[in-house]
């Protein structure tokens, strides 16, 4: 800030320096020179004097102007946003395998998007036109833009690395996409005895064991025989370093298996395709895939509902083409995704059995390795009308 001054002597015949008032209208109220004070480098500076008010007006409205503007740093100073993006994932080096590689997939493509190249470019307004890139992206089948949920996921992960370097250009909430709340969406039991029914041993082993502990998608995948424990019954999610796998949240956790499934793993390991690996490919390494595979199952049931459309690339090479396809005859329904499995999984796990009471919502939330019980609830099935009627008459007296 500037402000304009001009000298003069007081009654004891000494110089001073009298501010001079620059306002709208203002004409010289006194005779020349005039300076202009500001600040610089913390310290106080005076200019060299102007001859004319008109002159010093001039030089006070530039001066505004400059201090206006923002701060530029020299090119060797300033972060670029590679750089930046490259230093954020060393420091997130120790999450798990997936969750560092989508941070690298979603960081990069933001960097390609932004339409700037250093970090202090980003403002409210780039990261506004990121979120409107990311609607406007083509995707599989036609359509146009990724779902809400996902473009909330990408934007926060740019907003997590911004934070890291003390930015704050935070799109407002209320411009963001809305997110529908997640409910859970468990089979029923006659749909679990059609699926079940349309497997082969492997696969009814694999599947029951999802069933069985509610573990997610790697967690199976990694799972090891020495993870079992036979006597007491148990399963046990642990770290496998050297395979890569974490457990979400770095925590490991132990849970309680049925006895069938118990009894199915016992059967399985007369026949092991591997000694460390449950599920096992044919070379002997963790198996993939289950998403696919439950889909195909669905199909192979009946069960899929017959509307669900996307794209699928066949062929090789030049004979490769795009073809649109229904779910009525091929494995694409929407409807059959592993962690209905899990929601299924906890939802036994929280109804009343008879006189057998139903799991601690607690220990639910433990064998699940959720760090907070409100994403637990997510979880819990509601339990149909029909099967609360002796619930609701004995709680009224009836």
């Amino acid at each position: 800030m500037a402000k304009v001054y001009r000298r003069e002597k007081d009654e004891a015949g000494q110089w001073k320096y009298v501010r001079v008032n620059l306002g709208a209208g203002r004409r010289a109220a006194a005779a020349p020179p005039y300076y202009l004070r500001y600040m610089e480098d913390g310290r106080r500076k005076l200019s060299q004097p102007y001859p004319t008010f008109e002159a010093v007006r001039e030089a006070y409205l530039a001066f505004q102007k400059r201090a206006q503007l923002p701060k530029q740093r020299d090119a060797a100073e300033r972060i670029s946003i590679r750089d930046a993006v490259d230093v954020y994932l060393e420091q997130k080096a120790n999450k798990r395998p997936r969750t560092v590689r989508a941070y690298h997939q979603y960081l990069n493509q933001f960097a390609e998007l932004c339409g700037v190249h250093y970090l202090d470019e980003i403002s409210v307004e780039i990261m506004r036109a990121y979120k409107v890139a990311l609607e406007k992206l083509p995707q599989r089948g036609g359509r146009i833009g990724l779902a809400p949920a996902t473009i909330d996921t990408r934007v926060n992960i740019v907003n997590f690395m911004l934070k890291k370097n003390k930015i704050e250009a935070r799109v407002p909430a209320d411009e963001m996409p809305t997110v529908a709340a997640e409910k859970a969406n468990p089979f029923t039991e006659p749909e679990i005895k059609k699926l079940l029914a349309a497997m082969d041993s492997e696969d009814k082993l694999l599947y029951s064991f999802f069933l069985g502990t509610g573990c997610r998608d790697q967690e199976v995948r990694f799972a090891a025989w020495k993870d079992i424990d036979f006597e007491k019954e148990t399963f046990r999610v642990t770290r496998k370093p050297d395979a890569g796998f974490v457990p979400k949240n770095h925590e490991e956790r132990t849970m309680r298996l049925p006895h069938s499934v118990i009894a199915l793993l016992k059967q399985a390991s007369k026949s092991k395709k591997s000694e460390r690996w449950i599920f096992a490919d044919e070379h002997g390494q963790p198996k993939d895939h289950f998403l696919r595979n439950l889909k195909y199952i669905a199909l192979r049931a009946g069960m899929n509902c017959g509307h669900c459309k996307t794209t699928l690339t066949i062929g090789h090479g030049k004979y490769k083409k795009q073809v649109a396809v229904t779910c009525a005859t091929h494995p694409v329904c929407e409807h059959f995704y592993l962690h209905r499995l899990r929601a299924t999984c906890a939802t036994r796990w929280s109804t009343p059995h008879g006189k057998v009471q139903a799991v601690p919502v607690r220990t639910i939330q433990d064998w699940l390795g959720h760090k907070n019980l409100e994403t637990t609830m997510i979880y819990l099935g509601v339990i149909s009308t029909d099967a609360l009627s002796a619930s609701v008459n004995a709680a009224y007296g009836d």
